[in-house]
C-alpha cells in the first residue's frame, strides 16, 4: 500500500524545499494540503496501513515536529529583525 502514501512524500519534499527557500505562503499551503491527505488516508476504509507507510507517517511526524521549531526560530528572527529596522525608521524619522 506504499502507492497511498506517495502524494504524501511527494507532499514532504515540496514542502522541505518551500522551508528552504523561506516560502512561508507555500509552506503553509503544502501543510494544509498534507493535514487533508493524512486525515484522508485515516477515515479511508479502504487504506491498510502497513509497515513502509507506518514508516512514512512517522517520519512525517517527526518531520513536521522539527519543521515547526526551525521555522518559529526562523520567524522570531524575522520579526525582531523588522522591529529593529522599524524603530530605526522611527529614529530616522525623528531626526529630521
Amino acid at each position: 500500500m506504499a502507492n497511498a502514501v506517495e502524494p504524501l512524500i511527494n507532499l514532504n519534499k515540496k514542502i522541505n524545499e518551500a522551508s528552504q527557500d523561506n516560502d512561508f505562503s507555500r509552506l503553509l499551503f503544502l501543510d494544509t494540503k498534507r493535514r487533508a491527505l493524512i486525515q484522508s488516508l485515516a477515515t479511508d476504509p479502504d487504506f491498510v496501513s502497513d509497515e513502509t507507510s507506518l514508516t512514512i507517517l512517522k517520519y512525517t511526524a517527526e518531520q513536521n515536529q522539527k519543521l515547526v521549531a526551525d521555522i518559529t526560530k526562523r520567524m522570531t528572527a524575522l520579526t525582531q529583525v523588522t522591529g529593529n529596522k522599524i524603530r530605526m525608521l522611527r529614529s530616522y524619522r525623528m531626526a529630521k
